[in-house]
């Protein structure tokens, strides 16, 4: 594929220079053409000027003209100095002919026969019209080999006038083929001078192309602040070595580091100050190579090494080790001294990697792993924590996929009167089944949800499902929906309820929000509003997972909380001590106390339900009662709570007769 773009490349920058040597041999051409023009007219002109001039000569320098043009034989010298004037001259042919047209004399030198009278008008019209007009002429015509030629008509001038005519014939061939080759010469010399200069100049220009693309690949390469390699450039490295050793990864490591200022200094540097880190760090690791490894940065104060013939792990933890040290040393940021925390991710390719872009992932999460863990700051990647990076990486996609698609769908679990075995109403519980992983519990997706931001949608969108579907039940029947604490930091939390309520139509005494101790932790001051807001809509609020956190009796009187959930590790607790037995009463009584209504969950065992009855508790749900059922099932589950009920009324009823009697 390489060889093609280079081809390709080839042809693209060769095209040009053919046509402008095309171009240029066009020039030659059109150049050599108006010299053959330009030369054809010059020698007309000079043809006509010799003719003229030849004959005007002539005419004065044979002293025996007059007697030839009258008739008389010339004489042995007139022979000569014809001859020598016609030599002279390029005068291919002349003749004499006196006033009447009669031939007298060629350049032959022979002289009319008796009786071959030649009239001009038959021989040369030219001469006839010279004549009648009594004037000069000179006629251009071209031989059939394209040579020039002139016939000039002079008249011999005697005392009575005009006496005789001389015709003469000036032949160019000589001229026309030195000024053809000095044409020829001067066009080739352009178009050499023409070709040169595009073929020069678009070396000149391919060699500054050259050049260029030489700096920009340099630079594509580099790290323009510290001039290491980048990441990229480190891959391709890392390719070659692959592709020279002709296998697999050889044995290596990939170490990357990463430098942070400590805690409260990092606030305090700008950019210009981490860029002075990040030049220092370079300049300590390139010390530290020593041209032994390849260093590059990767990330702001991130970077890298290529070890190569890495073999021995201990040698790549102990070099890690010296690295982490080195870096981590104090540095001068002018007036200031910087402090900085160095930690170090490990990945060998023996068992990390079969790839370079492989190796750079695993390296990547060994140093967040380091990252999280402290000391000693570095450590070799492990696959185990790199499988649940991948499985977050998973759950992050389809959370993200599922609340754009609006897949998040609810199930209920039946919440019972522990006293009397009514149906008090259900609680809403959120459930996500994603195509690739399965159903995936919401304490695993609801974190991802609220670190990606996306939980406040997703809990409007659960609020109004949930309404719509209480909407359907008997009015008794209330409907419970657990809240996330980004809820009440988004502003739009009343809103969403209020929302809710009226496209369900649904009164606000049945519906009631959970919300946990966590949420009161940060801005409570923001969350006690809205919790008051709600309570003046007749919304129940409950406090969910009681005795799991910091369990502040202040909540309880300093919030407007209507119900109180104790968390199922208490319930479960009761199969194992009697402890649990005693904090359960204390819950319960404290609960009331405060004129709340106390649920218990997670009920599992029949013991745990007698127990739980027994200390007071007011509401129970669990899967000993029942399991979360979708909302197609629960008609069902209604209708058999209702027919359980008037079961209980008809046998209570007899009971009451008697006892009355």
């Amino acid at each position: 594929m390489t060889k093609g773009l280079s081809r390709s490349r080839l042809i693209k920058r060769a095209s040009p220079i053919a046509g402008f040597v095309a171009l240029a041999s066009l020039i030659g051409l059109a150049g050599y053409a108006f010299n053959e023009a330009a030369t054809a007219r010059l020698l007309e002109a000079e043809a006509r000027i010799d003719a003229k001039g030849w004959s005007e000569g002539l005419s004065h320098s044979i002293p025996d003209l007059s007697d030839i043009i009258a008739g008389m034989p010339p004489s042995s010298s007139t022979y000569k100095s014809l001859e020598l004037v016609r030599r002279a001259g390029q005068v291919s042919a002349f003749r004499v002919y006196d006033a009447r047209g009669q031939l007298r004399l060629m350049s032959d030198g022979r002289t009319a026969r008796q009786g071959t009278r030649q009239l001009i008008e038959v021989v040369d019209p030219a001469f006839a019209r010279a004549l009648r007009e009594e004037r000069e002429d000179t006629r251009i015509r071209r031989g059939e080999d394209s040579r020039i030629q002139a016939t000039a008509i002079v008249p011999v001038v005697g005392d009575e006038g005009i006496i005789g005519w001389i015709v003469a014939d000036i032949d160019q061939a000589k001229r026309q083929a030195l000024f053809s080759s000095m044409a020829s010469q001067a066009s080739a010399a352009i178009g050499f001078f023409l070709i040169s200069a595009c073929v020069l100049g678009f070396w000149y220009r391919n060699r500054e192309r050259a050049i260029v693309e030489q700096k920009l690949e340099w630079l594509a390469q580099r790290d323009q602040l510290t001039g290491l390699i980048n990441r990229s450039a480190l891959l391709k490295l890392a390719e070659r070595k692959i592709s020279d050793a002709g296998q697999k990864l050889p044995k290596s490591a990939l170490i990357i580091c990463d430098v942070a200022p400590l805690t409260g200094m990092d606030s305090m540097l700008g950019d210009e100050a981490r860029d002075q880190v990040a030049v220092a760090t370079a300049q300590r690791l390139t010390s530290f190579a020593n041209g032994r490894f390849e260093v590059a940065r990767i990330g702001r104060l991130t970077f890298a090494l290529w070890v190569d013939q890495a073999t021995d792990p201990a040698e790549v933890l102990s070099l890690a080790k010296e690295l982490t040290a080195r870096l981590g040393e104090p540095t001068n940021l002018g007036d200031t001294i910087c402090t900085l925390q160095a930690t170090a991710g490990i990945a060998l390719s023996s068992c990390d990697g079969d790839t370079p872009a492989d190796l750079m992932r695993s390296a990547e999460i060994a140093l967040h792993t380091a990252q999280e863990q402290g000391a000693p700051g570095y450590g070799f990647f492990n696959p185990e924590i790199a499988k649940d990076m991948r499985r977050q990486a998973a759950v992050q996609r389809a959370v993200a996929a599922a609340a754009a698609n609006h897949d998040f769908h609810l199930n209920y679990q039946p919440v019972y009167n522990i006293r009397t075995g009514e149906l008090n109403g259900f609680e809403a519980l959120i459930r996500m089944d994603d195509p690739e992983l399965g159903l995936v519990s919401p304490a695993e997706f609801i974190p991802v949800a609220e670190q990606m931001g996306l939980i406040n949608g997703i809990g409007a969108n659960c609020l109004e499902q949930a309404c719509r579907t209480a909407a359907t039940w008997p009015q008794h029947l209330v409907v419970a929906v657990n809240l996330s604490p980004s809820q009440f930091l988004s502003g739009s939390l009343i809103n969403d309820v209020r929302n809710a309520l009226e496209k369900a139509r649904l009164p606000a005494y049945r519906l009631e929000v959970e919300i946990t101790e966590g949420t009161l932790l940060n801005d409570s001051e923001l969350v006690l509003g809205q919790l008051r807001m709600l309570r003046d809509m007749g919304v129940a609020v409950s406090l969910d997972d009681f005795g799991t956190g910091y369990s502040s009796l202040g909540y309880l009187w300093k919030f407007p909380f209507s119900k109180l959930k104790i968390d199922r590790s208490f319930v479960q607790a009761l199969d194992e001590t009697q402890t649990a037995r005693s904090i359960l009463r204390s819950i319960i009584k404290l609960g009331h106390g405060l004129g709340l209504t106390v649920t218990a969950e997670g009920i599992e065992t029949q013991k745990q339900y007698t127990a739980l009855r027994d200390l007071g508790c007011d509401l129970a749900q669990g899967y000993l009662l029942d399991r979360p059922a979708s909302e197609t099932d629960l008609a069902g589950i209604i209708m058999r709570n209702f027919a359980k009920g008037l079961t209980r009324r008809s046998r209570s009823t007899p009971a009451a007769g008697r006892s009355a009697a």
